[in-house]
């Protein structure tokens, strides 16, 4: 796996998956007894106009978006999660069929690499 296939792998399960399980969820609340503050919400979006609706999921998938751009962020060691001293580096490889890869450090931060496609 390569850091292009890592980020793209993320945009399509994370990203847009969590927009869509919310839309989904907001739509029709899964369970029988769902959380009533899911409730409120199912209820307010669903009296929305379908383009007032496109304009909550647009802003969804902003905030979707920008989360994992942070934590993207923080894998490349450009934003610190811890408050003080010194700050950790992150690793991360992927190992398929024996063969391992080197996700992050690579030539380009993993952030910018989201920032490539829309």
């Amino acid at each position: 796996m390569t850091p292009d296939d890592f980020v793209q792998a993320l945009k399509l399960t994370c990203r847009d998956g969590a927009v869509g399980d919310c839309v989904e969820s907001f739509t029709n609340p899964p369970g029988r007894r769902p959380r009533q503050g899911l409730v409120r919400l199912s209820q307010w979006f669903n009296a929305l106009s379908p383009s007032d609706r496109e304009f909550v999921v647009g802003a969804m998938r902003e905030a979707a978006d920008a989360s994992l751009f942070g934590v993207l962020c923080v894998i490349d060691g450009v934003r610190a999660i811890e408050p003080v001293g010194e700050k950790s580096e992150f690793t991360l490889t992927a190992s398929r069929a024996g063969v391992q890869s080197t996700i992050s450090p690579s030539e380009t931060f993993l952030h910018d690499i989201l920032r490539l496609e829309p």
